[in-house]
């Protein structure tokens, strides 16, 4: 661990969390108030961090300016890493079901995912719903209304948002094959990969794990648009 105040509160704060608390300083709130605008799971950790960097509303300015650096610097943050899943041991360049597994379990705020199918022999059962079930964490899952069986993600995932892709008015249905998630509106893991157990042990799938946050944002808003229209709350 770093003995830097602001080299920790800057790895430590999402981008969200930091422009989130930098506006609040600009409005001239305390930081008490402030710190509601974080999960109460992070918050002790956030408000001692604030601390210790002398950040809070007896310098507003201050506080903003640093916390603006902060947000901005992440979301101009990029890394891409390529993860393979291939039958046995051929995979060795990464591993798409571990990444998916790591970067769900790492999930502090949010995981927003999307798959075409998600069928009842995937691992990510698992580890969606400890992510749904931690407290202040937000879990979305986008499925296709016929393969991806949303009302039985509902059931598995019943702390979860789920939305399915509807019905065009013309009565054609609206085919959901996006996959991907999305971690803490900042880490995003696209894959040609289903939600299943041969995609995840035994196919040749390929993903890239990306650290951007204007793409995680710029994924997120483009799906909660479509929302009402594209895709329906189960």
């Amino acid at each position: 661990m770093s003995d830097d105040p602001f080299k920790e509160l800057g790895q430590y704060l999402t981008a969200t969390e930091a422009d989130s608390l930098a506006a609040l300083f600009e409005f001239g709130e305390h930081t008490t108030h402030a710190l509601a605008s974080i999960s109460l799971s992070r918050r002790e950790r956030v408000s001692g961090l604030l601390k210790a960097a002398g950040i809070g509303h007896d310098s507003p300015e201050l506080a903003a300016a640093v916390l603006r650096g902060i947000a901005g610097a992440k979301l101009a943050h990029r890394e891409l890493v390529p993860v393979w899943t291939m039958p046995g041991q051929e995979a060795t360049v990464g591993h798409l079901t571990n990444q998916f597994h790591d970067v769900v379990a790492a999930a502090r705020v949010a995981v927003t995912c999307a798959t075409y199918n998600f069928s009842p022999t995937s691992a990510m059962w698992d580890a969606l719903q400890r992510a749904s079930e931690e407290p202040d964490l937000a879990v979305c899952v986008y499925v296709d209304s016929e393969v991806g069986d949303p009302t039985g993600v509902k059931t598995r995932l019943p702390s979860a948002t789920v939305y399915r892709s509807a019905t065009l008015p013309d009565s054609q249905p609206i085919v959901s094959h996006a996959k991907f998630i999305i971690v803490d509106h900042e880490i995003v893991l696209l894959t040609s990969a289903n939600f299943s157990y041969n995609a995840e042990n035994r196919n040749v799938e390929f993903g890239l794990r990306i650290h951007d946050g204007g793409l995680a944002a710029s994924m997120e808003s483009t799906m909660a648009s479509k929302r009402g229209s594209l895709y329906e709350l189960i």
